[in-house]
């Protein structure tokens, strides 16, 4: 691996080990009030796996030389947290399972196919488990909308949409990192990754139960 895929790969895994540990800290927050013992198992499962994927990023990181360093702020980090404190469930689950996990997953994916075997490796575990975190937030919302009317469908798609874009704008804020520099290193165009974005989304809005749609924000 030469420098400048070093340093970016570098910088994209600390990136990626900063929303494990958000991950971890949303799910610990959450867990006393989820609405089930259902509910509270996957959230101790995932609390169990976001442990997981930071120490094996945090052994990767040493391997790169480059030490993991939060990259976002304590008040960014304040700020995500108190959004998702208020909001239900459901909404809870949106943001997290659906959003961070099953859309931003997309990017890891496609990203890991780019690097370095070493990276590669680092996120195979990573990868797995959340694509099962995502199909939680999936069967969930089945199970929710199963008993909605069409009306109250469209409403929560509504909710859905605008839960996605929050997200969106939330870390796009928090993270003063221009990724498509990282990107381009590995061989990869911003464009690339927003199409990824869009195809899952609407896979996972679909999955879900919705007809698939996109927030303002994905749309190109």
């Amino acid at each position: 691996m030469d420098e400048k895929t070093r340093m970016a790969s570098g910088t994209l895994l600390r990136v990626y080990a900063d929303i494990d540990l958000l991950a971890l800290e949303l799910c610990t927050d959450r867990l006393p009030f989820a609405p089930s013992a259902k509910g509270r198992k996957e959230l101790m499962d995932q609390i169990n796996e976001e442990v997981i994927h930071f120490s094996i990023q945090d052994r990767t990181l040493e391997k790169l030389h480059m030490p993991f360093t939060p990259v976002l702020t304590l008040e960014k980090r304040r700020e995500i947290k108190e959004w998702f404190s208020n909001q239900d469930w459901f909404g809870f689950l949106a943001g997290l399972q659906l959003g961070i996990e099953g859309i931003g997953i997309a990017i890891v994916e496609r990203v890991s196919k780019h690097a370095d075997p070493i990276i590669q490796e680092s996120l195979r575990i990573p990868i797995i488990d959340e694509k099962r975190q995502t199909s939680f937030g999936v069967v969930e919302w089945n199970e929710f909308l199963a008993g909605c009317s069409d009306l109250e469908k469209e409403e929560q798609l509504k909710r859905v949409l605008d839960i996605f874009e929050q997200i969106y704008l939330l870390t796009e804020a928090a993270l003063p990192i221009r990724f498509e520099d990282y990107w381009g290193v590995l061989g990869l165009k911003k464009e690339d990754l927003w199409e990824t974005v869009r195809e899952r989304t609407l896979l996972i809005l679909e999955n879900a139960g919705f007809k698939p749609a996109l927030p303002a924000s994905f749309v190109a």
